[in-house]
């Protein structure tokens, strides 16, 4: 009943990966190009008279068109929509000053912590720098919960979510260039 079955299994193994999504995004936050990669987004940013145009806002006349829309216009106003999630963060750091004092308490304290060879002693013990990041961490964490950080993240995560959900359902995105097309952009002329 058994066979000698044999399978070539020579050559080279290709042990690099490409990364996607979510991979990706934190490989280039590790290697220090999430500033070059979020002025990438923001580079890319409709006119706000365009983003709040009230004449394009109608609604669909059915469930597939408000489905092209949303993903549309979730597509053709990413940057704005980052930036009225920056906004609103920004708004809860300002009206919450107990949680902003936290915010700047935690960066400084990890800056003093990755600047150089600090070291922690406890009761005679010398700590390692991965337990100075677990206490580090974990005093944040309790100064944030403190400061009600959770109900901040979760009210910005909800405001956030509602105005852009609303926004990319609601404008027509008909009335928007298409993107393959560069000489639909009239505001774009050469003098």
């Amino acid at each position: 009943m058994s066979e000698n079955v044999k399978i070539d299994l020579s050559g080279e193994i290709n042990a690099t990966t490409e990364k996607k999504g979510f991979q990706k995004l934190l490989q280039h936050v590790r290697s220090g190009a999430a500033p070059a990669l979020l002025m990438g987004v923001l580079s890319s940013r409709r006119p706000w008279t365009q983003f709040v145009a009230t004449d394009n806002f109608k609604v669909p006349v059915s469930i597939p068109r408000l489905s092209r829309r949303f993903y549309r216009n979730i597509e053709y106003f990413q940057a704005n929509y980052l930036i009225v999630f920056l906004g609103l963060f920004a708004y809860c750091l300002i009206t919450s000053p107990l949680l902003l004092i936290t915010m700047v308490a935690s960066f400084f304290g990890y800056r003093k912590l990755t600047s150089g060879p600090n070291t922690w002693k406890i009761g005679g013990w010398e700590l390692t720098k991965t337990q100075q990041y677990v206490i580090a961490a974990a005093g944040s964490m309790a100064l944030c919960w403190l400061a009600g950080a959770g109900a901040v993240l979760f009210w910005v995560l909800g405001a956030t979510v509602t105005v852009v959900a609303l926004h990319a359902s609601f404008f027509d995105a008909e009335a928007l260039p298409n993107l393959e097309d560069p000489e639909q952009f009239p505001m774009i002329e050469q003098v």
